[in-house]
């Protein structure tokens, strides 16, 4: 039950139809893992955390950099050269003491992904390797965990939710090597599609949170701002795919 400070806290976030009391309730007990603390990791702790998660898992092993504050609001400039998790969980033990924040600094992989994603109910991806995305991808349908991936360039992004029995990342992104794709130093990044993205991902979380069917199973939300184009691509398991053993 939520008492009275929680009642106000969330009181613009109770009334919805979805939410409700017992939706808070969900929420407080839920536990997620964020991993990525750059730009959509930013967003999508921060409004994690905001809405009154109780338990938020940050992973990155970066450290922050001045290319960063263009658009990863989680950081400042005293904070360059210092390790995100720590400046991240700072910020979000700030916005909402409430929430407990667990923070792990490393760079995700096939050896430590069941650690990443032990005792928790999804996983947020907002790394930027698809190597990571796949280690995320597998240990998820291994665990059935709900995983929401999203990603960002230049002026694009997409996201998908993916559940076991349903279409997983690599029916979509299959074979797909870090090395051969454009960086963030060639393409530039815009801010809005970050957010766009983000807010897309919470979506997906909150309905996970508060045990709804989320909307983009079997589906591809694109977004491209230079054309104002904005898709949901229907999908479908590929019978060749890992998820199909």
């Amino acid at each position: 039950m939520i008492n009275k400070y929680q009642d106000t806290r969330y009181s613009r976030f109770i009334p919805l139809t979805t939410i409700g009391e017992e939706g808070m309730d969900a929420i407080r007990n839920a536990r997620a893992v964020v991993v990525g603390c750059g730009g959509l990791g930013a967003i999508t702790a921060t409004q994690l955390a905001a809405m009154g998660i109780g338990y938020l898992r940050i992973v990155d092993f970066d450290v922050v950099d001045i290319t960063n504050l263009q658009r990863q609001l989680l950081y400042r400039e005293a904070d360059i050269g210092k390790p995100k998790v720590e400046i991240a969980k700072k910020f979000l033990e700030n916005l909402n003491p409430d929430v407990t924040i667990e923070t792990l600094n490393l760079k995700v992989d096939d050896s430590n992904v069941s650690k990443i994603a032990k005792d928790i109910d999804f996983i947020m991806d907002a790394s930027d390797s698809f190597s990571t995305r796949y280690s995320l991808n597998r240990e998820a349908l291994k665990q059935d965990i709900p995983y929401i991936f999203g990603a960002v360039g230049g002026v694009s992004g997409n996201c998908m939710t993916i559940k076991k029995t349903y279409t997983c990342l690599e029916c979509v992104f299959s074979g797909v090597d870090d090395d051969n794709l454009p960086s963030n130093t060639i393409t530039g990044i815009h801010p809005s599609i970050i957010n766009i993205i983000g807010s897309m991902q919470i979506t997906e979380a909150t309905r996970i949170m508060v045990k709804k069917e989320p909307l983009l199973l079997d589906k591809l939300f694109f977004c491209d701002i230079d054309s104002l184009q904005f898709d949901i691509v229907s999908l479908k398991p590929q019978k060749s795919c890992i998820c199909s053993d």
